[in-house]
């Protein structure tokens, strides 16, 4: 698996627009190229399309520029940046600064950038978790205070974490009967966080509507390059029929300038006497079509 050349060769191809018109058949090449399992770019490509379309600086610069223009992180470039670094380490590669310093280039950002706001994120997240720990209490309670464990099933007591089974097929009709028994179990579940779950949940719903997002905008954008492709191929049919056009008219115009020069020809070569008797044989030949008031209307011999 080689994950690092595959990018900065998808960075290339978008910069100089020589993807193609297959984005899908492009993609599968790389894969195939560099040993990567299938589908393993497609995040990078929909990221890196994203960027070319919100940041003007990306798009400007290759992984050759030394001047790095200090832009505002985006949450795209995040999510790119742990997965390369996550995909890295499967990877074998451990030194983390050469992968920070392989996000810096492909990202367009100065190493330090890159290592300051990872670094960041890790402290973050490690002083997020390490409130979560604290705020687990625990109480010791003595023995005499412990309950006794029943012997015999109290038939009175309902049994909340189990579905009533006579009720399973209206509850599926009824997505708030649904979710409200969720949470109610949930609750009762000893360590889980609810509001984690549900969180850990929302998150995913977010990514995965930005995930569909994209697509949309790729598409879209697909859509505009092909209308225009047809627009412009029919404009270019038309100049060429216009131009086949205009090349009969041009030819048929030559005939007749050569019909006409070479009948001119003729009569400078004709003695006086020709050239009367010419003329006279000639207007003998006209035929004239006039209309009702007396005026000549063609003209033809």
């Amino acid at each position: 698996m080689n994950l690092k050349p595959a990018l900065f060769e998808m960075k290339e191809a978008l910069i100089n627009q020589k993807v193609g018109q297959s984005e899908q058949h492009f993609i599968q090449e790389l894969e195939t190229k560099h040993r990567l399992s299938a589908g393993s770019l497609v995040f990078y490509y929909n990221n890196f399309m994203l960027l070319n379309l919100n940041s003007s600086e990306y798009t400007s610069q290759t992984q050759n520029d030394t001047k790095k223009i200090n832009r505002k992180w985006i949450k795209n470039e995040i999510e790119v940046m742990f997965q390369y670094i996550m995909e890295r380490q499967k990877e074998g590669a451990l030194n983390i600064t050469e992968i920070l310093e392989e996000v810096a280039q492909f990202l367009n950002r100065g190493y330090q950038s890159v290592n300051y706001k990872y670094y960041s994120i890790i402290k973050a997240q490690e002083k997020k978790d390490a409130n979560k720990k604290k705020s687990f209490q625990f109480i010791t309670i003595e023995e005499k205070d412990v309950p006794v464990l029943a012997t015999e099933v109290n038939e009175d007591t309902p049994q909340a974490t189990q579905p009533n089974q006579e009720n399973t097929a209206h509850d599926q009709d009824n997505l708030l009967d649904i979710l409200s028994g969720l949470i109610t179990n949930v609750q009762q579940l000893p360590g889980l966080n609810l509001n984690e779950l549900l969180g850990s949940l929302y998150q995913l719903t977010n990514m995965a509507l930005q995930n569909q997002n994209t697509v949309q905008q790729i598409e879209n954008m697909k859509t505009e390059i092909n209308l225009e492709k047809e627009a412009m191929q029919v404009q270019l049919m038309k100049r060429e029929q216009q131009y086949i056009q205009e090349k009969e008219r041009n030819n048929e115009l030559q005939l007749e300038v050569s019909k006409l020069a070479k009948e001119i020809t003729a009569f400078n070569r004709l003695g006086d006497a020709a050239k009367i008797q010419h003329l006279k044989s000639y207007n003998q030949r006209l035929n004239y079509i006039i209309d009702s008031f007396g005026v000549v209307l063609k003209v033809s011999g």
